[in-house]
């Protein structure tokens, strides 16, 4: 049995109003007064109802189970993401430093995520390269028995994946208090297992905004979950645009000529940013180096050349080139920052692992 979660989302003035799956899992239940047990807990269409809405929870009897999303539905969820990148949105979730939450993962760390997000709604029409860098920056949790992964009411930041272990779903009906101080009647409890092959999710709506949860989420057992961040979706939502104008200016380097589409697309996707403030020297003539530099977007840069002579750099320009070809190993040229400026980065590291087409010069 699949049993879903939706929140109740206050409409913004103007907006389209979503109830949609989980946010970060729990946000609000519609005001139910849900039974201790949830084996008979199903999502069902409401008859005659507007598919582009979630259906409501309700207990019981022989109602039948959504097994598929409508096309309106993912039409309307794409919308909503859209808006999510146009709007500006100055919540604490924005601020996260992605790069620090990537870490390595196996190939059956990724089979593993890839075959729990695959029935959400929320990772329809990603593209592989928005897809390998949600497994980069998915966080691995360990948690122990009785551990509390989401408290009811409290505004969550995380969508989650159970690795392994078994997790109750908790909640304090409407108008209520928790006066037991244990999160509530038990609805659910989430199993999950690498050798039955089955990872539950919850907390999708915390991927797009901030909203209150509708439920606890309390470890039975010790266990391990995978988390991915609302900040780190969305920035992946909107880097994957940048990252396509980065492969049109990848395409012009010469040391990459050689490569295939492909590989030009790998190298994209193991870029990152550096920031730098004005005065900045982000390479030095004669500095020993493995990094190649593409200016982003606003940027601008100074490059003092061997000759003496000074040129101005701006975004979508590049430099450093000289390390990655012909096993070359020292910069020829100083930059200075002449304003703050973000870089897309490349580490030489990264090259070995391309299929190139033919040897060509990069080192």
């Amino acid at each position: 049995m699949i049993c879903i979660f939706v929140d109740e989302v206050t409409p913004k003035a103007g907006g389209d109003f979503f109830a949609l799956s989980n946010r970060n899992f729990a946000e609000k239940v519609n005001s139910l007064k849900l039974e201790p047990s949830l084996k008979n807990v199903v999502i069902i269409d409401d008859e005659g109802g507007d598919d582009t809405l979630d259906a409501p929870i309700h207990p019981v009897d022989n109602k039948p189970v959504r097994n598929n999303v409508s096309k309106a539905k993912s039409k309307a969820i794409d919308k909503m993401k859209s808006r999510m990148l146009l709007e500006d949105d100055s919540s604490p979730l924005d601020v996260v430093d992605v790069s620090k939450l990537y870490t390595e993962k196996s190939d059956e760390d990724k089979t593993l995520i890839a075959e729990a997000i695959r029935a959400s709604v929320m990772f329809q029409n990603i593209t592989d390269a928005q897809r390998e860098m949600i497994f980069g920056v998915m966080e691995p949790f360990k948690v122990k028995k009785g551990d509390w992964v989401i408290r009811q009411g409290t505004v969550g930041d995380r969508f989650y994946i159970v690795d392994s272990g078994s997790f109750e779903v908790r909640i304090v009906p409407e108008g209520q208090e928790d006066k037991r101080k244990d999160g509530g009647n038990v609805v659910h409890v989430y199993h999950g297992s690498r050798t039955s092959h089955a990872h539950p999710s919850f907390g999708e709506l915390a991927l797009m905004y901030s909203a209150p949860r509708a439920a606890s989420i309390i470890a039975q057992t010790n266990g391990q979950l995978w988390a991915l961040h609302g900040s780190a979706f969305r920035k992946v939502l909107a880097e994957q645009t940048e990252r396509k104008e980065l492969c049109k200016v990848l395409r012009k380097v010469d040391a990459f000529k050689p490569t295939t589409k492909d590989d030009i697309k790998d190298l994209a996707t193991h870029m990152e940013e550096g920031t730098y403030n004005r005065g900045d020297t982000i390479i030095q003539k004669g500095q020993v180096g493995d990094t190649f530099f593409i200016i982003c977007q606003g940027g601008h840069c100074e490059q003092k050349k061997s000759s003496g002579e000074t040129v101005s750099l701006k975004s979508d320009q590049w430099f450093g080139e000289e390390v990655l070809v012909n096993g070359a190993a020292v910069y020829t040229s100083t930059i200075v920052a002449t304003s703050t400026t973000t870089c897309w980065k490349l580490d030489k590291s990264h090259l070995p692992k391309l299929r190139r087409r033919s040897s060509g010069n990069v080192a």
